[in-house]
């Protein structure tokens, strides 16, 4: 087809083309449809396929424009962006489109394309991240949280409830109501036996603990709790309940003797073994802590090495899936996103240039792992959905489909790259204190 295009840099991603196929051509075109209206449309007064094709042209001369231009453009397009040599990064949007028979059919096209990326020295950078050292403390500071772990609750009779302590109760609540207002049906008694309660602990109510601290088993007491508006529990939450509660038992924690015995509990053979397998775990959390502090550090040096222009359709799609893993983390926090008063625009705002950022440095990554030649192989994506199965507690097969949906498997592999990209301009860091 021999058509007529111009490509104009609107800017360094952003391309208009400027498309016009000769009217020689899309007058063919439209005789040929023309022609097949004619085979295909019955008209009255005249046999099928015989009605002059004049008549079927004026008749139906709207149908047929509209088949010519959605016949012509893709074809057209196709053509024009092979011979013009870009690659478009979506569907194209079309603006000033002009066509009547027996004239040309002209039109511009609109879209990004990735931009001409100079990838910014990322071989010997220089970060400064926290030393690190692991101290006798912090080993002895980790042996403390075993202990407290495997501590015992042991009964107490000799004395009235303490600060620590842990309360065994009978409870029965009930909602207090305001002057004027009906009980509410959704008020239920609360009624329960058994219940261990850590005095003065963080989870406990500070008016519980004022009311157990001094009472002895077989005592029962009566008290107010106000609940905040924001209580977890969504039926306290903003309420008073009056609660009458019965001592049944009193116990304290009882903590193991740091020694052999101990280790041996834990499955180890000594204490001092114990100390060594705490002194490399605490060892390898802080390596992998810095080794993210480092690799942030590095992302973001990168990121303002390299103050290219990036396309805004890459930009809008990361931000979809910031926004989507911002509700998916609300509501596992058990929050109702359809009654979160959130200005979504606002956010979409707020996250953009993270966002930005984000492709940023996802194409210099790409680029530097086309630079050293790093591949993922089919066992790399193989390793990959088998964490991420382990990660999602979901059959590996399930993991392989959610994948294929969100994004594909070459999406996963492009991560992958980039992944290890990133990795090796890590490795090739100076990191100072």
């Amino acid at each position: 087809m021999d058509i007529r295009v111009e490509l104009v840099d609107v800017s360094t991603v952003k391309k208009k083309l400027k498309v016009e196929v000769p009217a020689e051509i899309t007058q063919k075109k439209f005789d040929e449809i023309a022609e097949e209206y004619k085979k295909r449309i019955r008209i009255p007064g005249f046999r099928p396929g015989k009605a002059p094709v004049t008549l079927v042209k004026r008749r139906f001369h709207k149908d047929i424009r509209t088949d010519v231009i959605q016949q012509m453009i893709p074809d057209s397009y196709e053509q024009a962006i092979k011979e013009k040599g870009v690659e478009p990064l979506t569907e194209p949007h079309l603006e000033s489109m002009t066509y009547e028979e027996g004239q040309p059919l002209v039109y511009e096209a609109h879209f990004e394309t990735r931009p001409q990326i100079s990838v910014p020295n990322y071989k010997g950078l220089e970060i400064q991240a926290a030393a690190l050292t692991i101290t006798d403390e912090d080993v002895q500071a980790e042996l403390e949280k075993l202990r407290d772990k495997h501590a015992r609750l042991t009964p107490v009779e000799d004395r009235p409830i303490q600060a620590g302590d842990f309360a065994v109760i009978d409870m029965h609540g009930e909602h207090v109501l305001e002057e004027g207002h009906p009980r509410h049906h959704d008020h239920e008694a609360i009624d329960e036996e058994n219940v261990t309660v850590e005095v003065g602990g963080e989870r406990t109510h500070e008016a519980f603990t004022g009311a157990l601290v001094g009472m002895n088993i077989a005592q029962e007491k009566t008290f107010d709790v106000t609940y905040p508006p924001d209580y977890p529990q969504k039926e306290l939450a903003g309420h008073t309940v009056r609660f009458t509660v019965e001592v049944a038992d009193i116990k304290k924690k009882e903590l193991p003797e740091l020694n052999d015995e101990f280790a041996r509990e834990v499955s180890l053979e000594s204490l001092d073994a114990l100390k060594e397998k705490i002194r490399s775990e605490v060892t390898e959390f802080r390596e992998k802590n810095r080794e993210n502090e480092v690799k942030k550090k590095l992302v973001a040096k990168l990121a303002e090495a390299a103050p290219f222009e990036v396309p805004e359709t890459l930009v809008d799609s990361r931000l979809d899936d910031r926004l989507r893993d911002l509700t998916y983390d609300l509501a596992s926090q058990g929050v109702d996103i359809g009654k979160v008063k959130l200005d979504w625009k606002k956010v979409r705002d707020e996250l953009r240039p993270e966002a930005e950022k984000d492709v940023r440095v996802a194409m210099i990554l790409t680029e530097v792992a086309k630079a050293e030649q790093i591949e993922v192989s089919d066992d790399d994506i193989e390793d990959e959905l088998e964490q991420m199965a382990k990660s999602l507690k979901q059959p590996k097969e399930k993991v392989r489909q959610l994948v294929q949906k969100q994004g594909g498997l070459e999406g996963l592999r492009g991560q992958i790259q980039r992944r290890k990209a990133l990795d090796f301009v890590y490795e090739q860091t100076n990191v100072s204190a």
